[in-house]
């Protein structure tokens, strides 16, 4: 199973977007303005994904990328191994573990099977 996080690419000051992560990230008002305001760093979402909540976790993750396109607010979507850990992502180096909004749509609708799971580990 892989797992992503989610944060803007830049920071946002905008009541509407804190008002959305509100509600369907469940972030307080005041945590989600200040995860907005950080940009980059301000991570506003992580989860595994191929667990036994994927169909929801699926869900919210496809309406997220799409208000951020919306919005047109670029999203930074980092994404690891099952194995790996996000100690292991440098924080001032995250390219090698950013995937594309489009990338992430394709692993959500992928069925992952043995090998499948094997190579989204990775």
């Amino acid at each position: 199973m892989a797992k992503i996080t989610i944060s803007c690419s830049i920071p946002v000051d905008d009541e509407v977007v804190t008002a959305f992560l509100h509600k369907y990230v469940l972030h307080s008002r005041a945590g989600a303005a200040r995860r907005l305001r950080m940009g980059e760093k301000g991570c506003f979402y992580t989860c595994s994904l191929y667990l036994d909540d994927h169909a929801r976790v699926s869900q919210l993750i496809r309406r997220m990328l799409a208000f951020f396109e919306s919005k047109n607010i670029p999203l930074t979507i980092l994404k690891i191994g099952a194995q790996d850990s996000w100690d292991e992502v440098d924080p001032e180096q995250r390219e090698p573990w950013k995937i594309a909004p489009q990338a992430l749509l394709a692993l959500l609708d992928a069925v992952p099977d043995a090998g499948v799971q094997a190579a989204l580990s990775t």
